[in-house]
C-alpha cells in the first residue's frame, strides 16, 4: 500500500490507488438527504461486460481498493458477477449498502467482501424519517447478519439538522453491537443535470458541538473510525455553508486533497470524477467511451476544489498522503 503511494508522491505521477464506484443508480429507498438523488436524477448502470473490462484496466493501473456504492449496489443485476471479478483480481473490496438486500446476498459476500458499510442516520425516529418507515430495524438486522458471517462492519452516519443531536446515541449503539462507527456531514444534493443544491443547514455551532462530541468519544476509547486530524479539520472549518475551498490553504489543520491524484469516483453511467462532491460540476470523461486510463488522466487537467470538510473524502486524503494513524486504521478495519 505505502510503496505505491510513496512512489506516486516522489514521481508526481497520479494513479487510482482507490476507486469509489456508484455501480448502479437504482435504489430501493428515497432518502431525503441523498447527495446523488439516486433513482430520481441518477439512474441505470453499466453492463457486466463493461464493468469487468474496466476492472481489468484499473488492476493494470495499480488500483488496490474498490468501494462499491450506489444507489444501492446490491440492486445491480450482475452484482454477484461483479463481486466475483473484483475478488478474482485480488483487489480489496468494500460495499456500502442500506442493508435491505443483504440477507439475500450474504452467503456470496462472505470471504469476498472485506468490509460492509451500513448507513444508520440517527435514532429510530430520525433514521426512519430520513430513510423510510421501519428501515431502522432492517439496518440493525443487516448488521447482525454481516457479523454472523464474520464480515467486518462499519456503521456510517450522515449528520443533518434532524439528527445532529444523536451522536451520543449512535456511539452507544456502535459499542453495543461491537462495530466501528464513523460520521460525515451531508453535502449538496444533485437536483438536476449539472446542478447541485445545498441542504438547509443549522447554525455552525450545532455541527461543531456534534464534532466535539465525536472527538471526545474517540478520545475516551469509543470505536470511532476516521482519524482525529480529520475531525479537527471539520471542527475548525470556517463555515459549513461553504463545503469546499477552491485555493490551497496553509492553515495547519487543513488536509491536502488527493482526489483525482490517487483516488477517483465513478458515476453509474461511467463518468469519472475526482470525488462524489464534484459530480455535476465538471466536464469529465467516461470510462466506457474513453477508457479508465484516459478518463483518469483527464482529471489532472480540471480545475476543482482543493480542501473540503467532507470527513469521508478527507480520510481518503489522509490515507493517500501516507498519514500513519489513518493507514493503521484502514489495516485494522480490513484484516482484524
Amino acid at each position: 500500500m505505502g510503496l505505491s503511494l510513496l512512489s506516486s508522491k516522489i514521481t508526481k505521477k497520479p494513479f487510482p490507488f482507490m476507486v469509489n464506484w456508484a455501480i448502479t443508480g437504482n435504489c430501493n429507498l428515497r432518502c431525503k438527504h441523498c447527495y446523488g438523488s439516486y433513482g430520481i436524477v441518477q439512474k441505470g448502470e453499466l453492463s457486466l461486460e463493461h464493468v469487468k473490462s474496466c476492472i481489468d484496466e484499473f488492476k493494470k493501473m495499480g488500483t488496490r481498493r474498490i468501494t462499491l456504492e450506489g444507489g444501492e449496489p446490491l440492486m445491480h443485476k450482475k452484482i454477484i458477477e461483479i463481486i466475483d471479478h473484483i475478488h478474482s483480481k485480488g483487489i480489496e473490496m468494500s460495499l456500502c449498502t442500506n442493508g435491505i438486500l443483504l440477507e439475500k446476498y450474504i452467503e456470496h459476500l462472505e470471504k469476498k467482501v472485506d468490509l460492509i458499510v451500513l448507513s444508520l442516520d440517527g435514532d429510530e425516529k430520525h433514521h426512519n424519517a430520513l430513510r423510510g418507515k421501519n428501515n431502522f430495524q432492517k439496518v440493525l438486522n443487516a448488521l447482525k447478519i454481516a457479523q454472523s458471517h464474520n464480515i467486518k462492519t462499519l456503521v456510517f452516519s450522515c449528520l443533518v439538522d434532524e439528527n445532529i443531536d444523536d451522536v451520543d446515541y449512535l456511539v452507544s449503539l456502535a459499542e453495543e453491537y461491537k462495530t466501528n462507527i464513523t460520521f460525515n456531514i451531508a453535502v449538496a444534493k444533485l437536483s438536476g443535470k449539472n446542478k447541485r443544491r445545498s441542504l438547509n443547514r443549522n447554525k455552525d455551532r450545532a455541527y461543531r458541538s456534534a464534532i466535539k462530541k465525536i472527538m471526545d468519544h474517540k478520545k475516551n476509547g469509543a470505536p470511532i473510525y476516521y482519524s482525529n486530524d480529520n475531525y479537527v479539520q471539520a471542527y475548525n472549518w470556517p463555515a459549513f455553508t461553504a463545503e469546499t475551498l477552491k485555493e490551497k490553504s496553509n492553515f495547519k489543520t487543513f488536509i491536502p486533497c488527493y482526489a483525482g491524484i490517487n483516488y477517483c469516483y465513478i458515476e453509474c453511467n461511467g463518468d469519472m470524477y475526482p470525488c462524489y462532491q464534484t459530480v455535476g460540476t465538471l466536464k469529465v470523461k467516461n470510462i466506457v467511451k474513453h477508457g479508465p486510463k484516459e478518463a483518469f488522466q483527464h482529471l489532472s487537467t480540471l480545475d476543482y476544489c482543493r480542501h473540503c470538510y467532507n470527513l469521508t473524502l478527507s480520510e481518503l486524503n489522509l490515507q493517500c498522503g501516507l498519514e500513519l494513524k489513518s493507514i493503521i486504521k484502514v489495516i485494522k478495519n480490513y484484516i482484524s
